[in-house]
């Protein structure tokens, strides 16, 4: 049962998991146990074996001789290479020079004033107060409590400077979970250290540990109680480790016949079962003792599937290579990286295009905002251009002319709209602050701009035609509602048209509570009404008894009249077919007509881009919001009982989407199994109307923990206490359901989580689809999915000509300004350009590899310089990478002070700043030039004025080319904003 511990070192082991985690906890620290990051979880807590860990470490945990665990990409992240420098203990009694002290918080990265302030003989940094007397530290206060030691760390950020790996600086023997996912650099900087490993994938002779591994139990708890009877009547150790405190309570029911015992710490008695706590993977019978754990009692025991997380788009406008990106004059290149070249002894930093037949495109980094985004529109990328040959101004031309046309007749029928006749609901105050009172939060901002917007238009005497998207839950039906209550106000009749049956339940319960005691007549039309019912209230249309009517596609069905219909709002426009939309028009024709949506279809959002409809968009969260987090994963049932179990053990719900009806009865008795623990309710659309409403009332009362439902929940089902949602085979469904269906979770402010299932082989497609719903997971982005979609899918056929096959060749974004320059053009309006000024001085002007080391944060700050509109801006991005990479090298400075130089001569009107062999020379684009005379004289450098071209020239006399920026700025600062 024991091997020596120098005996195991070099060698594999064929164990489980709980087998490996027993042997780490009985090292000798210091040790270090290496890991993927999903299998963390399982080394987290080895309590149960008298071990404590630290969980991927950092300065703080230098001087600690412990168990450390690390994920593999921990272990490789740089660390100081003199750890000790970046450490600062405090300890009162102790002496702590002034000067060298400040030196030291600087070279951390704390910025006097910014981050600490220094008030006498007290430094305040954060919540750590600082008292001296004289150097010595007299009194340490950390978040207001007294201490007498407090250990200090660099300012986050700092680590990209750093040129070490942390492996490095944690001594002691590694050992190496599933060392086949382990990446290749980090087997250099084990050399020579003690190994052990679990698993294959590493050149280690195996070791024969003596125990016998036990096969899953798959949720059969009748064969797992005749093993025990079986274990406990030999007289042997039998322990059960168990990662759940539901599952605990679960299975000491369960179990009650064995009378197990609840200990804190392994081992257990003979002969007696144990329950004990620990996420630990796997059993074995191994000598007198018997190891089993909850993962092995109730999921398969296979490999574990590897997590994918959506990393969201943090910086969605970061370049990085590979990127589609058009050039105006050139068209579609791929970016491949950055090259720094020198010409006349000048470094500077160039962004490299590759076009058609191996052209390449050497572009100075200030010329990155005259770059656009192409997204591709399919999922193969997009066709590049050739160079010099003129390819990309005919297809230019062409989508020209054709936009000039589409313009004429989108103008056409944007007058026409505007002449319709229509009805005007001008505001009723009192009416409408009485139905306002009801709402328990504030309106966001975006919400009270949407609610104004669609106000004004229900104010116009013409029909509305107003699409509102926002994402799921951040309150567009409240924004309906006001706007229905206006309608309703002035006597008028109002249809809500949703797309499922228990939305629009849903919907009758908050409108109806809104509305309760005001003279207001809501009813609901769908499958689940009555036929009896269903008369009365078509009835009660005709004759105008009914104020208020929210119904699925019966709504549309011949026989639904109105008496005096003012107002239509149609909910998720893309779940209704072509027949259904038809007479929807013929229903609008001088209806005000408004529109939500999540996740607009492309035709819609782009005839709202272009002026068609009118456009309002909510984007920002209500207050609390969390973003979804966002898992993809080949189907993993130890995953799915994780998942639901940790969102039963935070006291929410959660949904499992299962899109087959055939199987889902069998999915229901398998999850039963996997889950024990939750109790789960069932939904289909062939079950009867009845018993769907019923269950889904159960569920959101409490009765049900899970929902097993096929895609039927989609739409707008609100239960703030479900936080997560699993879905088998996401690769078959659209981005636009997958969408709705994650906006099932997140409702409160805890954060929540999805978990998209998916087989092993995807297809390119699919891949694509998947990674973009994980990386949309910031809050609001419904929108962006939406362009996404639209450029993958195309906009529709538009009033008759195809543009598909020139947002194709152009991308939108280009397609899109060439109709809106187009449209302004016949408006007789002027575009207000972004002023592009030439800089052209012989000085080195880089952000150097030396300094920034990674390819992709150097192309992600030239993105954001060349995007920063102010200087404020740029002094925001020169203050992070100091905070990241230290004082700024030279070349970094002239970089930065060019971008300024090029900031104040944009707005001043310049449009040129070179330099001849003896002058700078600054060229406006207007005439005359207003300027300080007096303060131009009085400047210490000779400046003569200049008419043709319009301008100065500046003396380069007594100036080094580094002070050129800071020259010519001091001049430009005299000269009139353009």
């Amino acid at each position: 049962m024991e091997i020596a511990l120098e005996k195991r070192y070099g060698h594999r082991l064929a164990l489980p998991q709980v087998a490996f985690a027993l042997l780490f906890a009985g090292e000798r620290p210091p040790a270090v146990l290496l890991a993927p990051e999903e299998r963390l979880c399982r080394y987290r807590d080895l309590s149960a074996f008298g071990a404590r860990v630290y969980v991927n470490p950092g300065l703080e945990a230098l001087e600690e001789k412990a168990l450390f665990v690390l994920s593999y990409e921990e272990a490789l992240s740089p660390f100081p290479e003199d750890p000790e420098a970046w450490r600062l203990v405090l300890e009162v009694g102790r002496s702590y020079p002034r000067q060298a002290l400040l030196e030291r918080l600087l070279r951390m990265g704390y910025a006097r004033d910014e981050d600490y302030r220094v008030l006498g003989e007290v430094v305040e940094l954060g919540g750590v107060r600082l008292e001296f007397f004289g150097d010595e530290l007299e009194r340490l206060l950390v978040a207001g409590e007294e201490r007498r030691r407090h250990l200090l760390l660099p300012k986050p950020g700092k680590a990209e400077g750093f040129t070490s790996q942390k492996i490095r600086h944690f001594p002691g023997p590694v050992y190496l979970d599933t060392p086949a996912l382990a990446p290749e650099a980090l087997w250099p900087l084990l050399a020579g250290r003690p190994l052990l490993a679990l698993g294959g994938g590493v050149a280690l002779p195996p070791l024969e540990p003596g125990l016998t591994p036990l096969p899953p139990y798959r949720g059969s708890l009748k064969a797992l109680e005749k093993d025990l009877a079986r274990w406990l009547e030999a007289g042997k150790r039998v322990h059960l480790f168990v990662g759940h405190a539901r599952t605990l309570d679960y299975l000491k029911r369960r179990l009650q016949a064995f009378s197990p015992l609840l200990l804190d710490r392994f081992p257990g008695p003979k002969g007696r079962l144990s329950l004990l706590a620990g996420s630990f993977e796997g059993g074995a019978e191994w000598g007198e003792w018997v190891l089993l754990t909850e993962a092995l009692v109730f999921a398969t025991g296979g490999v574990r599937a590897r997590l994918r997380a959506g990393e969201g788009l943090s910086d969605p406008g970061a370049l990085s290579p590979g990127d589609y990106l058009v050039h105006p004059e050139h068209g579609i290149g791929q970016y491949l990286g950055l090259e720094t070249r020198e010409g006349l002894g000048v470094k500077r930093d160039y962004l490299v295009l590759r076009y058609r037949g191996e052209g390449r495109l050497y572009l100075p980094v200030d010329q990155l905002p005259l770059l656009k985004r192409h997204p591709g529109t399919t999922d193969d990328p997009p066709e590049l251009s050739s160079l010099g040959k003129g390819e990309w101004q005919r297809a230019k031309e062409r989508a020209r002319k054709d936009v000039e046309a589409l313009a004429a007749r989108l103008l056409v029928l944007h007058a026409k709209r505007r002449a319709t006749p229509g009805r005007a609901f001008p505001p009723l105050p009192e009416w409408e602050a009485r139905v306002a009172e009801g709402f328990p939060y504030p309106l966001t901002p975006d919400q009270e701009r949407a609610l104004e917007e669609v106000l004004r238009d229900l104010e116009a005497p013409h029909p509305m035609d107003r699409l509102v998207s926002g994402d799921v839950g951040f309150g567009k039906t409240e924004v309906a509602l006001r706007a229905a209550a206006r309608v309703v106000g002035h006597g008028a009749q109002v249809a809500f048209l949703v797309p499922t049956t228990l939305l629009a339940e849903q919907h009758g319960k908050t409108f109806q509570e809104r509305f309760q005691g005001l003279p207001v007549r809501v009813a609901v039309l769908s499958r689940f009404t009555p036929p009896k019912e269903e008369m009365a209230i078509l009835q009660g249309l005709v004759e105008g008894t009914v104020d208020l009517v929210i119904g699925t596609h019966r709504l549309l069905q011949e026989d639904v009249r109105f008496k005096d219909l003012g107002l239509l709002i149609v909910d998720e426009e893309h779940r209704f077919g072509v027949a259904q939309k038809e007479r929807l028009r013929e229903l609008k024709a001088d209806v005000d007509t408004l529109y939500l949506s999540a996740t607009p279809i492309p035709r819609t959002l782009y005839s709202a881009l272009v002026g068609l409809k009118d456009l309002s968009s909510i984007r920002t969260p209500p207050p609390g919001r969390k973003p979804i987090r966002t898992f993809l994963a080949p189907f993993d049932p130890l995953l799915v009982r994780e998942a639901i179990l940790q969102e039963l053990e935070r006291g929410g719900k959660a949904f499992y989407v299962h899109d087959r009806v055939a199987s889902i009865e069998a999915r229901r008795r398998y999850l039963e199994n996997l889950v024990p623990e939750a109790r789960i309710g069932l939904v289909h659309g062939q079950m009867p109307e009845a018993l769907v409403e019923e269950t889904m009332l159960l569920f959101a009362e409490g009765a049900y923990d899970v929902l097993l439902a096929t895609t039927i929940i989609e739409a707008g089902l609100d239960i703030p206490e479900a936080g997560t949602i699993l879905i088998e085979r996401a690769d078959r469904l659209g981005l636009a359901t997958l969408y709705q269906l994650r906006g099932r979770v997140g409702r409160r402010d805890q954060e929540a989580y999805a978990y998209l299932f998916h087989p092993p082989r995807l297809t390119e497609g699919a891949e694509k689809r998947l990674l973009a719903i994980a990386d949309l997971s910031d809050l609001g982005s419904g929108h962006l999915l939406a362009e996404k979609d639209m450029e993958i899918r195309g906009v529709g056929n538009l009033l008759g000509p195809e543009q598909h096959g020139h947002i194709r060749a152009l991308s939108l974004e280009v397609y899109t300004e060439l109709l809106e320059e187009a449209i302004r053009k016949l408006k007789g309006e002027a575009r207000e350009e972004r002023p592009h000024v030439t800089v052209d001085l012989a000085l080195s002007a880089r952000l150097p590899a030396e300094y920034v080391p990674s390819l992709e944060a150097r192309s992600r700050y030239y993105s954001r310089f060349a995007e920063a509109n102010s200087l404020a801006e740029v002094s925001r991005l020169v203050r992070e990478l100091k905070e990241r990479y230290g004082p700024l090298p030279e070349e970094a400075e002239n970089f930065v002070n060019l971008t300024r130089l090029r900031l104040v001569a944009g707005r001043k009107g310049a449009v040129s700043v070179t330099e001849s062999l003896t002058h700078l020379e600054v060229v406006f684009g207007r005439f005359p030039l207003a300027y300080e005379a007096q303060s131009l004289k009085s400047l210490p450098y000779r400046l003569e004025l200049t008419q043709y071209p319009p301008g100065f020239r500046l003396e380069k006399k007594g100036l080094r080319p580094r002070d050129y920026p800071e020259a010519l700025m001091e001049a430009l600062y005299l000269f009139a904003d353009r």
